[in-house]
C-alpha cells in the first residue's frame, strides 16, 4: 500500500522514495508512521513497467499473485524465458481466462510458448484411452519440463483447471489440475472439428487471428493438443505445420507448445 505525508498543510500520497541520513540517500521501502499516537506499518508494493517485456519474471509472478498486473500488459505481448539453457519466447495468450484449481479465482494471465519446446509423443502406444488425464505426456513429460524451468518460475506457477474428454470416443469431460498443459482444439481454433465438445473456450490470442503455426528448430512443425480425437480410440488432435486442425496417432512425436499460469 501507499501512505500520505503532510507538507505545509497539504496531504501528498507517498509510493516510495529516498531519505537523506548523514548525507547518504537511502531507498524507502518500508517503515512506520505515527498517527494520533498510534504507530502504523508502512509498506510499498513493487512497481511494474507498463511494457511487459521490460519486467523480470519475478516481477511478473509477483504481479499475477497479487492481482496487480498492469492493464497495459496485453494479449500478444511476449518475453523470452531460458529453459535448459535455451531461450524460448513466451506469449500472453489470455487474461482472466483460466480458473485456479484452489477456487481462489481467475489467473490474471495465461502464457504459452510461441514455438515448440521439443518433440514428444502423447502416449508410448497408439491409444487415447484415459485422455489427457492419464496420458504419458501429462504424467511424465510435463513434470520433466517443469523441473527444467527457472526455479522462480517453478515456484511461481499455479495449478489451473483444464477440461478434456476422457478419450475412447467418450463425451465425458474430465477436470484436471495442471501446472503445465497442452491446449485443446477449441482453445486454439474456437470450434470443434475433431474433438469432443466441452474442452474450454478459445484464447483471445488465437481469437485475434494470431498465427497457429509453430516452429521447431526453425521449421514449421506439427504440434500436439491435449484433445483426444473424438471418433476413434487411437488418435489425439494436432495442429498441422500449416496451422490447420488435424489428428494423429498418439505415439507419434510432435512439437510441444505448453501453457501455464502464475
Amino acid at each position: 500500500m501507499s501512505h500520505k505525508t503532510l507538507v505545509n498543510g497539504t496531504a501528498y500520497e507517498v509510493k516510495g522514495g529516498k531519505c537523506l541520513v548523514n548525507g547518504t540517500a537511502y531507498s524507502i521501502k518500508k517503515g512506520r508512521t505515527l498517527i494520533g499516537g498510534t504507530g502504523y506499518d508502512i509498506t510499498f508494493g513493487p512497481s511494474y513497467d507498463p511494457v511487459f517485456a521490460n519486467n523480470t519474471w519475478e516481477q511478473i509472478i509477483a504481479a499475477c499473485h497479487s492481482g496487480s498486473a498492469p492493464s497495459a500488459w496485453a494479449v500478444g505481448n511476449s518475453k523470452p524465458m531460458t529453459i535448459g539453457g535455451v531461450d524460448y519466447q513466451i506469449d500472453i495468450i489470455g487474461k482472466n481466462h483460466d480458473d485456479y484449481s484452489d477456487r481462489s479465482g481467475k489467473a490474471p494471465l495465461t502464457f504459452q510458448l510461441h514455438d515448440c519446446y521439443r518433440k514428444y509423443w502423447i502416449n508410448d502406444s497408439s491409444t487415447n484411452g484415459g485422455g489427457w488425464k492419464s496420458c504419458y505426456m501429462r504424467q511424465t513429460y510435463m513434470p520433466i519440463i517443469l523441473a527444467g524451468m527457472p526455479t522462480e518460475v517453478q515456484n511461481g506457477i499455479r495449478e489451473v483447471n483444464k477440461l478434456t474428454s476422457a478419450g475412447s470416443q467418450s463425451g465425458t469431460i474430465n477436470t484436471t489440475a495442471d501446472k503445465l498443459f497442452l491446449l485443446s482444439e477449441i482453445e486454439i481454433f474456437g470450434r470443434v472439428s475433431y474433438s469432443k465438445r466441452g474442452e474450454g473456450t478459445q484464447y483471445d490470442y488465437y481469437k485475434a487471428g494470431n498465427s497457429k503455426v509453430k516452429k521447431y528448430n526453425g521449421s514449421a512443425s506439427y504440434w500436439w493438443e491435449r484433445s483426444p480425437y473424438g471418433s476413434d480410440s487411437t488418435n489425439f488432435c494436432i495442429v498441422r505445420s500449416d496451422g490447420r486442425a488435424s489428428r494423429s496417432g498418439a505415439s507419434s512425436a510432435y512439437g510441444v507448445a505448453f501453457g501455464f499460469c502464475f
